[in-house]
């Protein structure tokens, strides 16, 4: 049994400011997942200590501010400000989750001030006006009601959870005194219908998600199968057209990519939200991933609280928590071409002509608020993983190096992986160093590309005639002459002071001690951690990612250590293996990808021997398949394997094979040619389909002999009209047997 120990005031201190007043003097978990009963789910709360500080807050005065050491707050604005303990519980897909307290452990703990808790200020606002909710205030009875209850419900991803607050201290605001709970044990139970209730048909756990679920009381993996979602690509037409080479790319990788083309799948913003919702519940591989191509005008952003809010398009049903990691590139049709082969080439042909600026990083941060500590603090994290890293920090406290325009250019233009940010900041640029638009596109830092994180107000504000900071590091430079970033992380509008700080620090921890290496991800595991600890929901919607949200960057010296893989010369349908190294040893966790043109064959991932069995089906052209090894901080394997059978296992010398070829030229705008064969002689037809599936077109039909043929689309419907610019997919029928493949038309 867990035994009280109440410590009077100032008694003990923790740190020169706040005083130890409780301390458990049995460890317990925190928070912890006791199974379930014929009722619910079980889930017991233990309080391992609190602390109080005197603090002075807007017209209330002095106050007393009650923490529980490396556990949250955030409650509602105005209402007292009492620590909380918050977690995310799994629950059943339907109904309403009530909370029933089975037992618990309380005393009195004394007569105390306590403030309403205020609205995080921000970085370039400052403070917002004081509030106090006075029906709150006012009442003499202990606030809140019940020491455990449901904040919200979500959907994340693969599963629904409960945010469940375990709120410690109950307050009574007339007279003062307090109550704290030190032991509780709860029941949820779920009925009737809720609040964001999931149908999804479940395949498997999503391996991105995978160290976020863990964090989730009741969560366990089993013998669930691991799964990946799709590569969802939305733009218009034009747009996608001008990042074919990195669609290409991810596609060879192993990715399933698929595409949504705006306006056919919506012209505002709530259509296209609503068509990703239905590809996420209908889809048999819905999106794991979303790529945005174009500028606003291209497509919509989500805006949520008046700005930009990209990462509402990944949010299923309401809320704030991420079922699908959002990214965007933005830019006119030129800009769009360079920033994806920016990405392309970085991940394909890794740049390395030193061998240490994959290895870089450096942390820079203001003077005000706790910045010095927390630009110290990430930096903390950068070393620990092997990285070295500068300090630009005008402190002494932490010994970092006074930043400089000249000096940050110098540090980029040398070559570095990592650059993170912390302090004042606007559309244009960065308040610590004053380093602007003007000064990225002075760079000369070539393909030495960092990514940028950036905890600053409105620096990817993007919806606005001025290029943003963000864009400007991702648009500067050229094919010819590139520089500025790979990617940027920042906000569309004045960023709150706390929930940012802590947004930056779970993004890295995540990167780099959970390994979650798709920086999306990454991103999207900093915005849940720091929602627990904050209670701030503002980090998911004005925070965005400009670039590739799958992106990965290497951080290790070099030269590269390369993938190597072990497998047949030839290639048929069936089985085959995949045996992955590097340096000799086995590599585990290595995504290897099968394509044929732009046909995604199969892909897979090696085991922890280093091998995978692909499971290859009928292979539908004579051409050779492209086999791709990728995995982290290693550089990828690329090799072009012969097809020993097409259509059928091992095949026939000789004998034709069904197939049709990628259309030449592809994007098009105002012919393509399109080759085909066929094994035998008979009826066939060639049909062209808009994404909707509405037949466009019948570019041949009828008899026709065994043999290669080759037919021209002048891009025009069975009217002779100019098709529309967009996605048209051919369609192959013979004998039984169809091949589909898709085209761009440019208009």
């Amino acid at each position: 049994m867990l035994r009280v120990l109440i410590i009077p005031l100032l008694l003990i201190a923790l740190t020169a400011h706040s005083e130890v007043i409780y301390r458990a003097e049995e460890l317990a978990e925190t928070a912890q997942y006791l199974g379930t009963d014929a009722q619910g789910i079980l889930v017991e709360f233990n309080l391992p200590a609190l602390t109080v500080e005197d603090e002075i807050v807007g017209e209330f005065g002095s106050g007393n501010v009650l923490r529980i050491p490396g556990e949250g707050m955030g409650v509602a604005f105005g209402t007292p400000d009492l620590p909380v303990i918050r977690r995310m519980v799994l629950i059943p897909n339907t109904g309403a989750v009530n909370v029933e307290i089975l037992s618990s452990e309380s005393s009195p703990l004394g007569i105390y001030n306590i403030p309403p808790f205020q609205e995080y200020p921000t970085r370039s606002g400052g403070p917002a006006p004081y509030r106090i909710d006075e029906n709150v205030y006012s009442n003499s009875e202990l606030y809140p009601s019940q020491p455990v209850y449901v904040e919200r419900i979500s959907i994340l991803r693969d599963i629904r959870v409960a945010w469940v607050v375990f709120s410690p201290v109950q307050y009574n605001p007339v007279t003062g005194e307090t109550t704290i709970n030190t032991n509780i044990t709860v029941r949820l139970t779920a009925e009737g219908s809720g609040e964001n209730e999931l149908y999804k048909t479940f395949h498997g756990y999503t391996r991105s998600y995978m160290p976020i679920y863990q964090k989730v009381l009741g969560f366990e993996e089993g013998g669930t199968d691991v799964i990946d979602g799709s590569y969802l690509i939305i733009g218009s037409t034009e747009s996608i057209a001008y990042a074919q080479d990195l669609i290409d790319w991810k596609r060879q990788t192993g990715l399933d990519v698929q595409y949504g083309v705006v306006p056919g799948i919506g012209g505002t913003a709530s259509e296209i939200d609503a068509w990703i919702e239905d590809a996420y519940n209908d889809w048999p591989n819905p999106p794991e991933w979303i790529l945005i191509v174009g500028d606003e005008n291209v497509v919509p952003p989500y805006y949520s609280n008046g700005t930009e809010a990209d990462n509402q398009y990944g949010v299923i049903g309401s809320g704030y928590d991420p079922s699908i990691h959002v990214g965007r590139i933005c830019g006119d049709t030129g800009s769009l071409a360079y920033q994806t082969w920016k990405i392309e080439s970085y991940e394909n042909d890794p740049y390395e002509p030193t061998s240490t600026w994959f290895q870089h990083s450096i942390s820079i941060g203001s003077t005000d608020f706790q910045d010095p500590w927390m630009s110290w603090r990430y930096a903390q994290v950068f070393l620990a993983d092997g990285m070295t890293n500068t300090l630009y920090c005008n402190s002494s406290a932490y010994g970092g190096i006074p930043p400089t325009i000249s000096n940050i250019s110098a540090e980029v233009n040398s070559g570095l992986s990592l650059l993170s940010y912390i302090g004042h900041g606007s559309q244009t640029a960065w308040g610590t160093t004053g380093f602007s638009n003007s000064n990225v596109a002075a760079l000369s830092n070539g393909r030495r590309l960092p990514w940028v994180s950036s905890i600053a107000c409105q620096n990817s504000a993007f919806d606005n005639s001025t290029m943003c900071f963000s864009e400007a590091w991702m648009t500067s430079g050229s094919v010819a002459d590139p520089k500025g970033a790979i990617g940027f992380m920042g906000a569309t509008m004045n960023s709150p002071v706390g929930p940012t700080d802590s947004l930056a620090m779970y993004q890295f921890r995540g990167y780099f001690e959970e390994e979650m290496y798709h920086m999306g991800a990454a991103f999207d595991y900093g915005k849940i951690m720091a929602y627990s600890f904050t209670g701030s929901s503002s980090n998911s919607d004005m925070h965005m990612i400009m670039g590739c949200p799958e992106f990965d960057i290497f951080t290790d010296t070099s030269p590269i250590v390369h993938l190597t893989c072990d497998h047949p010369t030839t290639i048929a349908e069936g089985n085959w293996n995949v045996t992955v190294t590097a340096g000799g040893s086995p590599v585990e966790g290595a995504l290897i990808g099968v394509v044929q043109d732009t046909t995604l064959l199969q892909s897979g991932y090696t085991n922890a021997s280093g091998l995978v069995t692909l499971a290859i089906p009928a292979i539908p052209g004579t051409g050779d398949v492209t086999v791709t090894g990728t995995n982290h901080n290693l550089y990828p394997y690329v090799a072009s394997v012969p097809v020993s059978g097409v259509g059928v296992s091992g095949g026939e010398p000789g004998v034709l094979s069904f197939d049709l070829s990628a259309p030449a030229p592809n994007p098009f705008a105002a012919s393509t040619a399109i080759a085909f064969t066929l094994p035998a002689g008979g009826n066939m037809s060639l049909d062209i389909y808009d994404v909707s599936g509405r037949l466009v077109t019948r570019v041949a039909s009828g008899e026709m002999l065994a043999g290669t043929h080759s037919v021209l689309w002048s891009g025009t419907d069975s009217e002779g009209a100019p098709a529309p610019g967009g996605i048209y997919l051919l369609r192959l029928t013979h004998g039984g047997d169809t091949i589909t493949r898709s085209c761009v038309i440019i208009r």
